[in-house]
């Protein structure tokens, strides 16, 4: 392997290497930002509490009729698809590492 290359899989394995950090850390950010929702801003990500303001009268119509069950629905789902971001690059770095590992292998006398 030239020096150059040497180099690259270098820096993948460093970058492989921190990853398990980097994607615990969006995750934990993703997670708790939900969490605080849930209980600070529910009629952004709960759709239960959405209805029930419904029910009983408590939104005006033009906030009703934005938020009803659109809202909840799609902050859920762009955590849901950050998560799953996260878990394909995982997959795709992992994959990366074994795959340097063996050119590594290959390469040693």
């Amino acid at each position: 392997m030239t020096p150059e290359i040497q180099r690259m899989l270098a820096s993948r394995q460093r970058f492989i290497k921190r990853w398990p950090v980097i994607a615990l850390m969006v995750a934990a950010i993703t997670l708790g930002f939900y969490i605080w929702a849930f209980m600070r801003q529910p009629i952004l990500v709960n759709p239960i509490h959405v209805v029930h303001l419904i029910q009983n009268n408590a939104l005006d119509s033009a906030t009703q009729s934005l938020l009803a069950i659109v809202a909840p629905l799609l902050f859920l789902t762009i955590g849901a698809l950050l998560l799953l971001l996260l878990l394909f690059v995982t997959v795709g770095l992992i994959n990366e590492g074994r795959l340097i590992r063996l050119l590594e292998q290959k390469q040693a006398p």
